[in-house]
């Protein structure tokens, strides 16, 4: 895992790309994410790609992190939640325009695997994380490797329903009362201008009245300026991501839970309540082996985590080959 590689995170607003061996990054390169076609977002995560390379070297393979779901072995993104990529097979356009290995996978799934290899004592072989932004989304490290289910579209953890009679999912989600639709940006958003409603000589109600809604961002803002009403929000979000995280643990029994994603900077004011409720529900005898906390990676999680996919299968790939070469001449 210490040979170069390139690792691309694509984001809803920029492109991010790095060069990078191991865990450490060499050469770090963003451009805007372009939403005008998917041929002309390639073309921008091929000049992202291209431009880490010139500087640092050929790297061995190059890895893709997309907010999308992906059929892994093809390549294939399947659908993509807020950039025009579905139905376009990223993997066989980019190889073909770079000359070089490359490998496609969700953008969760590339910070998970970032952050198992970043783990206290790391890498750690089995390791869940949540990114709590915008959505809720979820990746899985089983045995030191991504778990992606049959085609490589499993592994949604925030599509887990932890409310049956919940509201519905803001998300591209048939469901209701899953992770997403109760322990989100849009969920507290969706709380706050509800509450802000309700009490309209209150902090949030009085942003409401400017506003028209308050987003999740100004909801921490307020929280952090000492309103109940938000704080008491944050400790709900807090309370239902610990619900999820005690399913997680009892479904998969991990070393390590890590939290990362936008909403994850106001962390402080919700962990410590997700933590206590996931710990009161897990069973007993798995609680303390788990260790929760706030990921590690930041904002190059992706394109660390990215750049460790793309080195990983190429020498899963290499591996294979050597086994089928020395079949060959035995027969």
């Amino acid at each position: 895992m210490s040979q170069l590689s390139v690792g691309v995170d694509v984001g809803g607003t920029k492109v991010a790309a790095a060069a990078v061996t191991g865990t450490t990054i060499l050469e770090t390169h963003e451009r805007p994410t372009v939403q005008t076609s998917g041929r002309h977002l390639v073309d921008e995560i091929e000049k992202a790609a291209r431009e880490v390379i010139d500087r640092a070297g050929t790297p061995v393979a190059v890895g893709v992190g997309v907010p999308s779901q992906i059929d892994f072995a093809s390549g294939l993104v399947v659908t993509s939640v807020n950039i025009p990529l579905a139905g376009l097979n990223l993997r066989r356009e980019l190889g073909d325009r770079l000359g070089l290995p490359v490998y496609v996978d969700n953008d969760a799934n590339c910070a998970a695997l970032a952050e198992a290899y970043l783990a206290v004592d790391g890498p750690a072989q089995h390791l869940l994380m949540y990114t709590v932004g915008t959505g809720v989304g979820g990746g899985v490290v089983i045995d030191g490797h991504v778990f992606r289910g049959a085609t490589g579209l499993g592994a949604e953890l925030g599509h887990v329903v932890i409310d049956a009679n919940g509201p519905e999912c803001p998300g591209n989600c048939p469901n209701r009362g899953c992770m997403e639709a109760l322990c989100s940006g849009l969920a507290l958003e969706r709380d706050a201008t509800r509450l802000g409603h309700k009490k309209p000589g209150s902090p949030l109600g009085r942003l409401v009245s400017e506003h028209g809604r308050v987003t999740g961002r100004q909801t921490v803002e307020a929280a952090r300026g000492g309103d109940p009403d938000a704080l008491e929000l944050l400790q709900k979000l807090g309370t239902w991501l610990g619900v999820g995280i005690s399913n997680a643990i009892n479904a998969f029994e991990p070393e390590t839970i890590v939290v990362g994603g936008g909403l994850s900077v106001a962390g402080d004011l919700f962990m410590p309540r997700a933590i206590e409720e996931a710990r009161s529900r897990a069973l007993p005898a798995l609680v303390p082996r788990v260790r929760i906390e706030l990921a590690r990676g930041g904002p190059a999680a992706g394109v660390i985590g990215a750049a460790l996919l793309a080195a990983q299968e190429q020498a899963a790939a290499a591996a294979s080959t050597e086994t089928q070469t020395a079949n060959e001449g035995v027969l």
